[in-house]
């Protein structure tokens, strides 16, 4: 087994459930919403927590946040989206934080002009009532009340209640949550209907500062493991518009995308925002602040492998920009690659996946010449029948609003179209 395996192997222990991408932990998110639901229709009590392990840096809570985002219907009301509340579980030190402050009530009344009024009062608000002609009963002794914590939330609707990073809590604050998990509420208070738990943590047994879980605790949760996946890490890179030059060295070496110490999809997506500042690396002076900035954040092998791609490999890589606009170097370009000695087919592949990266975005232009420049790009002689088969697969599947037109009205890619579909 190569090293490469054997890292990818080791990824994920100390995980549990179903190892799944980005777009299948959406899916996955909402049968549990859905679960959660049907749980609340029915009276019952059976509502689950969903946890979602993974790699630091993988985007566990981005992808949580990204998926609430999206527009919601609730017992018949539409929503734009979950209301999402951050809780950071490592930062608890007391169960205080968990319950809520205690608080001391007693029993107050009034007489007046009105029926008799009943109240139980703080004691601390307790002076302000009797200045208002208030007695107290004190035959009805005092109750210890909580008031609940102000990240509780209060109103019904769809809602989240994100615990992220909750492995990394302290034993006795991960004891007080097998409450809240399994009640959904505190014994001081209850989360309100259409509120879902989900809980993010790091995978045990490997080198992470996290609380082992008894299976007390697991089995009080439905459990679902993030992958880390380039093709699907690049869409997202591209919309948020990071160094293509990173981009395409992730497409590249995918298996790089989890290092041993600091490399992740995390301090990728910073270094792609800080390369960008560095276009010319031609001079030894830009070629020093490039690799300052990526050691900063990559580990060193992660470094010296995106040099040698900057050296290497980095101009074969055609933009997509290129090829939608129909620049006059694009098929020569793509019959060097395929017609040398050795073939790279890995270079052709990272084109084809930057390719889609781009017109996956809802704002690219989807104009006449743009469509018949790409159909002219993917149905070329040199393009390896499966990758053109996978790309059409991609743009078939794709849930972008009106990405379809890219493969429709072409004899070729209408046959491809009718395989995928």
């Amino acid at each position: 087994m190569s090293p490469v395996n054997e890292q990818e192997e080791q990824t994920f222990e100390g995980c549990y459930g179903e190892q799944v991408t980005y777009s299948e932990l959406s899916t996955f998110l909402n049968d549990a919403f859905d679960a959660t639901r049907d749980a609340e229709d029915e009276n019952s009590d059976e509502r689950f927590a969903t946890c979602i392990w993974g790699h630091s840096g993988i985007g566990k809570t981005a992808i949580v946040k990204q998926h609430c985002n999206k527009p919601v219907t609730w017992r018949g009301k539409q929503y734009p989206g979950y209301k999402v509340i951050d809780v950071p579980l490592a930062q608890f030190e007391e169960m205080g934080d968990l319950h809520g402050m205690p608080s001391r009530y007693v029993k107050v009344v009034k007489n007046g002009d009105r029926p008799k009024e009943e109240r139980w009062v703080p004691e601390e608000v307790l002076q302000g009532y009797l200045s208002d002609n208030w007695k107290i009963v004190y035959e009805a002794g005092s109750q210890m009340r909580y008031a609940a914590p102000d990240w509780v939330p209060t109103e019904e609707g769809p809602t989240i209640l994100l615990l992220d990073d909750w492995n990394r809590a302290s034993v006795r604050i991960i004891k007080g949550v097998m409450q809240l998990l399994q009640n959904y509420g505190m014994v001081s208070w209850k989360l309100p209907p259409g509120c879902n738990i989900i809980l993010t943590a790091n995978p045990d047994e490997q080198d992470y500062l996290v609380t082992s879980l008894d299976a007390a605790i697991l089995t009080r949760q439905r459990h679902i493991t993030l992958m880390h996946d380039a093709k699907e890490w690049s869409v997202w890179a591209q919309a948020q518009k990071l160094d293509p030059r990173l981009i395409s060295f992730v497409l590249q070496y995918p298996e790089m995308m989890i290092g041993p110490e600091r490399t992740n999809p995390r301090t990728l997506a910073e270094c792609g925002r800080a390369i960008r500042r560095i276009q010319d690396i031609s001079s030894k002076e830009a070629q020093k602040r490039f690799m300052m900035m990526t050691a900063a954040l990559l580990d060193e092998q992660t470094v010296s492998t995106l040099m040698v791609f900057m050296e290497r490999d980095v101009e074969m890589i055609i933009e997509p920009e290129a090829i939608l606009r129909g620049d006059d170097g694009i098929a020569p370009h793509i019959k060097k690659l395929m017609h040398r000695d050795e073939q790279r087919v890995d270079v052709l592949g990272v084109i084809c996946d930057r390719l889609f990266a781009y017109i996956a975005q809802p704002d690219v232009k989807r104009d006449a010449k743009s469509i018949e420049n790409f159909q002219k790009f993917i149905t070329m002689k040199e393009i390896p029948e499966d990758m053109r088969h996978n790309l059409c697969l991609r743009i078939a599947r794709a849930t972008t609003d009106g990405i379809q037109e890219w493969i429709l009205h072409n004899e070729v890619l209408t046959k491809l179209i009718l395989d995928v579909v």
